[in-house]
């Protein structure tokens, strides 16, 4: 296993809205990192992404958003003196002076390395990529290079079994657990969220939207629009789709969620309902499909998501969170009594 020692190379970048100096690894995918204030997430996700053949060599910039509150500051400046401390011979750290919040720092950040580069692999704190990422999403990002329709290659797979001969599939879904993506496509990004009102004028597209099934993206849209919620991917989501887009997904997941745990922004605890037994395979596939949605799959991963999402599952979820933090609030009375 490898150590997180100091690194013999650290540039600190400046604020993420300005531009980056392009790395002499050019012919790798940059990795950009966002991390805030989960310590031993970070730990654990550097070590996974260093166990991947093709880290040391790709550029890695790692974005470290700036505290809430007070409380925060003492967990802050611990994950920073672990990235500090990552063995990356040239990564480029970029930390905020002030909480930009998750959205706004994976937007921030995604633009500002795609202002230097081509393309860019996204990985959150939360997450434990296998061995074959980094290849995986390169030779998707190769092979997909010059086709507009496709605008997001995913590392993520729901536990299902896809119905398909080959090691991938097109959805017209997004991801946001581990994801890569071009200049050309992040282009279309529409932070402003411009063909909300289409969608509210059109039943047909909003069905379309919501898969075609009784699933909440449209509900989690109006709540962006009206200002309940603050989320990059639902907008991401929206820009695919009035783009006709689609998204590469592997058979076999080569990512895990270890943000269920009660840390996690949009993450419930005791546990990811959406990771699988099979995820982070040693090998990362060969057999690439043609650009077309890949029916069968969407319907066992429709089915999947209509079932994580009935309202049984979602109270259970909810009552597990109140619970765990009601635990948490309960302990820290204890150990800090008055």
């Amino acid at each position: 296993m490898l150590t997180l020692s100091t690194a013999t190379s650290t540039r600190h970048g400046d604020n993420p809205s300005g531009s980056i100096e392009s790395s002499i690894c050019a012919e790798l995918t940059p990795i950009a990192l966002f991390v805030f204030n989960r310590p031993e997430h970070t730990r654990r996700c550097l070590q996974a992404l260093l166990n991947n053949s093709a880290c040391l060599a790709s550029p890695l910039y790692i974005f470290c958003d700036g505290p809430r509150t007070p409380v925060d500051e003492s967990s802050v400046a611990e994950v920073r003196a672990i990235v500090d401390a990552c063995p990356h011979p040239d990564k480029i750290i970029h930390p905020a002076h002030r909480n930009l919040g998750l959205a706004n720092s994976i937007i921030s950040g995604v633009t500002c390395v795609l202002d230097s580069h081509e393309r860019v692999i996204v990985v959150e704190d939360d997450l434990i990529v296998g061995p074959s990422f980094l290849t995986y999403l390169n030779q998707a990002l190769d092979r997909y290079r010059d086709d507009p329709q496709v605008m997001q290659i995913a590392a993520h797979m729901y536990p299902v079994d896809a119905p398909t001969g080959q090691d991938a599939f097109f959805l017209p879904l997004a991801t946001s657990w581990g994801w890569a993506t071009w200049r050309r496509a992040w282009a279309r990004f529409d932070a402003s969220m411009s063909h909300y009102d289409t969608l509210c004028r059109d039943s047909d597209q909003r069905a379309r939207f919501n898969l075609n099934a009784p699933l909440p993206y449209f509900e989690f849209l109006h709540r962006q629009r009206t200002g309940r919620a603050d989320s990059w991917y639902i907008r991401w989501y929206l820009s695919i789709f009035m783009n006709n887009g689609l998204v590469l997904y592997p058979k076999h997941s080569h990512v895990r969620n270890q943000g269920f745990d009660g840390t996690g922004i949009h993450c419930g605890v005791g546990g990811s309902p959406y990771d699988s037994a099979a995820a982070l395979p040693l090998r990362p596939g060969e057999q690439f499909p043609a650009t077309a949605i890949c029916e069968p799959s969407l319907q066992v991963v429709r089915h999947f998501l209509t079932q994580q999402n009935r309202w049984h599952r979602r109270a259970q979820r909810r009552v597990h969170a109140m619970a765990h933090a009601w635990w948490a609030k309960l302990k820290l009375s204890v150990l800090r009594p008055g």
